[in-house]
Parts: C-alpha cells; structure tokens; sequence
C-alpha cells in the first residue's frame, strides 16, 4: 500500500470512529506508519518534532494513546520500561530481543489459532492475543 493509500485509510478511520484530522495527529501518523522498529513514543515525538518544533512529548503521547484506543495503532510491549507502538494492528507477534531491546514481527498463521485452556480463563472472555518470543538477537549473540 502506499503512503497516500494509508493516510487515505487514517484519515477515513479517523473519521467513522470520530477523531478530528488534525495537523498533530496526522503528523504523528506520519510518522509511526512505516516505521518498522516499533518505536517508542521519545522516538516518535523526535521525528515529529524535526517538522513541528512546537508541538509537545505530551501532545504526541496522548495522540499515541489515543490511536490505540482506537484501533490506528496496536502497543505492542511495556517491556524494558518503555512502550512500543506498531502501525500494524492485524493480529501478529513479536520477536524480542532482551538485550538491545529490538522488535521484530513475527508472521505465522499457525499462532493465530492457538486455543487457551477454558479454566484458564475462569469466566472470562478472550477477546484476542498477541505471543512475544524473548530472545538473544543475532547482532547481539555475534558481540558475545
């Protein structure tokens, strides 16, 4: 998909589940939607600050929060201390890796159809999962 495609499809998702388009939150957008590394919102509030100097780490956190309320971004880990957000919202997992603190997607049809013990549960109801591997990079294994 292209870039105009994908601000095309914010914008309309903006607006069917009521968030104004505003100069803040398309440039957040802009920034998070091809951003492979599942940054975190310091990382995202840098780019965004490169072309609107003005605009705020709080402005650019909410509007962050607010995309994943909403469905425009999925948080994909609080681990390490710090929230990562990926523009990807499919279903989808996470290589990890514990030391560098990179994430990689990890597409594989066979985790999506995982089922979860009923007692497991205990009444409650799945609504969806996500499964993070933890792991030893390779660029971090090679400087062992």
């Amino acid at each position: 998909m292209s870039d105009r495609e994908k601000i095309e499809q914010f914008i309309s998702h903006c607006r069917r589940v009521g968030l104004n388009v505003t100069p803040q939150r398309l440039a957040v957008y802009k920034a998070i939607m091809n951003d492979s590394t599942h940054p975190n919102p310091e990382t995202i509030y840098k780019k965004v600050k490169e072309d609107h100097p003005t605009i705020s780490f709080a402005t650019v956190y909410k509007t962050l929060e607010s995309f994943e309320q909403n469905g425009i971004v999925s948080m994909v880990t609080s681990l390490h201390n710090t929230v990562r957000y990926d523009p990807i919202v499919d279903q989808h997992h996470h290589l990890v890796c514990v030391r560098c603190k990179k994430v990689m997607d990890l597409n594989d049809e066979s985790l999506n159809h995982l089922s979860i013990p009923a007692d497991a549960l205990k009444g409650s109801q799945l609504l969806n999962y996500s499964i993070q591997f933890n792991i030893l990079c390779e660029e971090c294994r090679a400087k062992q």
